[in-house]
């Protein structure tokens, strides 16, 4: 694959992250948020749960273990090509992006939030 000069658009856009909409622009677009942990929650409980009734140290709980492993390693996979994609068009439509300076430790703390703010990955 080849670097490819990026073309000066001159356009600024500032970006608003958020819980319901993935990020807002100033110019008012806006890009939903996929939500990937919630849609795969039944899966990962299901399978800690077939988890759970094994044994601690037993090659049963080895494979449920690796399945719940996997069922983690897709829901980060599915979120980081999300956001490589987004990022790509973002930098290839504007010249200057701007983003919000948030404090998201301590947002995380926010017990009714938590869940949803690291679903949709803000760092």
């Amino acid at each position: 694959m080849q670097n490819a000069e990026l073309q000066n658009t001159g356009l600024s856009v500032g970006v608003d992250v958020g819980i319901k909409e993935f990020l807002t622009f100033s110019d008012g677009r806006h890009i939903p948020n996929p939500r990937f942990f919630v849609t795969e929650e039944k899966t990962l409980a299901k399978a800690q749960r077939k988890m759970a009734k094994f044994k601690k140290g037993t090659s049963e709980r080895a494979k449920a273990l690796k399945a719940v492993q996997r069922v983690h390693e897709r829901i980060v996979n599915k979120r980081e090509d999300f956001v490589q994609k987004v990022s790509l068009d973002l930098v290839r439509a504007y010249d200057l992006i701007a983003f919000e300076d948030l404090n998201i430790k301590n947002m995380i703390k926010n017990h009714c939030l938590a869940k949803h703010i690291a679903d949709v990955a803000w760092n």
